[in-house]
């Protein structure tokens, strides 16, 4: 009898055993698959697009004076945040490779930064304080709905970006007539 027990137990522990890697194995599978479907709900979010920590030490490509009466903003869609000031332009190293070959890969980061434009009483002018940095993030599946760019929009101070979906479609609204230049209105001068 003792020969038939043996066999038997083997066999149960050997089934319990198939039975508790199946379960971890369709567990395991669930739980991949629950985060894969999540990933996509997350990346989708247009308001993600992060604070473009320590652009000063990018690249500058240059700088710009626009008066108060500049037309361009004064057209749909470019409204607010689009205003006068001293605007300067940084580009991550994937910028730069887009800027030079018209070619923006995924990680290419363009930062704009608005300060202030002051006139002395004498008529001098010179910078005011930050009003707003804005960013464009280069992502062609997060960003798909908008030529494959993300744009962000934060006020002097803050790291929360300002821009909802909709804001950033009216980004993008504006962008579409430099789709030939990879929507990118900076360009870059070697020096």
């Amino acid at each position: 009898m003792d020969l038939v027990k043996g066999p038997i137990r083997r066999y149960n522990r050997r089934i319990m055993r198939t039975r508790i890697f199946a379960v971890t194995v369709i567990a395991a599978t669930a739980a991949l698959l629950f985060t894969l479907i999540q990933a996509p709900l997350e990346g989708a979010d247009q308001g993600s697009v992060s604070y473009p920590d320590g652009y000063r030490t990018w690249t500058f490509l240059h700088g710009s004076l626009v008066p108060s009466g500049f037309p361009g903003f004064s057209k749909s869609p470019c409204v607010k945040p689009c205003t006068n000031g001293i605007f300067y332009f940084y580009a991550n190293e994937e910028a730069m490779k887009g800027l030079r070959t018209g070619a923006y890969a995924d990680g290419a980061v363009i930062a704009e930064e608005m300060l202030e434009f002051l006139v002395g009483d004498k008529g001098n002018g010179g910078e005011g304080h930050r009003v707003l940095t804005a960013v464009m993030v280069k992502d062609s599946l997060r960003y798909a709905a908008t030529g494959g760019w993300g744009f962000g929009n934060f006020d002097e101070g803050s790291k929360a970006n300002t821009l909802d979906a909709k804001a950033q479609q009216t980004c993008y609204e504006c962008h579409i007539s430099r789709k030939d230049h990879g929507y990118v209105f900076t360009q870059y001068v070697e020096r």
